[in-house]
């Protein structure tokens, strides 16, 4: 990716914005610019269509998600408004490059992420985008706590919601085991340390009040 010469940033500007979407699951492409003629850059080849209003991209050093607010007429070759509201698009990852349509060897990275939020608002769509950054914000795997995560009645819980005693748990260790006789299949750990119990020093006189503090 050859960078923009400063000369090129000066006077008559020659420069667009070109798009890359390629939906969650990789089936489908669209590069798209708001440009008035096709622009070939980096040997893909970006069309015209694309109408969009758009908030400032922001690049900072912090782990911030940066969103982007778009709005207008997110159309171009094979990106159907049918598409749109049916969730194809749910997911997809963006990158957005500065390009020089007089030269297009020269170009620039602007911003990726994906589109988060797709909203249609008469006639057309208004999106919202996070960065990558927003991925590190996600939960991978599970959460170490005292209550239980399986959701009640599903293949982790057990319980057979139709024949349970009750209609709902609080996921609290106690409930599981002497009110469905479920203890087996509980998901949390209740007999955790609390803080007393991990910053108290050795000794006979340790406090460790804070174990079990849900069972």
């Amino acid at each position: 990716m050859n960078a923009i010469p400063a000369e090129r940033l000066t006077g008559v500007t020659t420069l667009c914005t070109c798009w890359k979407l390629v939906t969650a699951d990789g089936g489908k492409t669209v590069r798209a610019t708001d440009h008035d003629r096709s622009v070939v850059y980096r040997s893909e080849t970006y069309e015209p269509g694309l109408a969009l209003e758009s908030s400032t991209l922001r690049q900072t050093l912090t782990l911030a998600p940066e969103p982007l607010d778009l709005s207008g007429a997110l159309q171009a070759d094979g990106l159907l408004a049918a598409d749109l509201r049916a969730g194809v698009w749910d997911g997809a990852r963006v990158s957005i490059f500065r390009v020089d349509w007089l030269a297009p060897a020269f170009g620039q990275w602007l911003w990726s992420g994906f589109l988060s939020e797709i909203e249609e608002q008469g006639g057309a769509f208004s999106v919202r985008l996070a960065s990558n950054k927003a991925m590190l914000e996600r939960t991978i795997g599970r959460i170490y706590g005292r209550r239980c995560d399986a959701g009640f009645g599903d293949g982790r819980c057990g319980v057979d919601v139709e024949n349970a005693p009750q209609s709902t748990c609080d996921k609290r260790f106690s409930t599981c085991r002497d009110v469905f006789s479920n203890s087996a299949n509980f998901r949390g750990f209740p007999h955790m340390p609390g803080n007393d119990a991990v910053i108290s020093g050795p000794g006979d006189h340790r406090d460790g009040g804070s174990r079990g503090i849900e069972t």
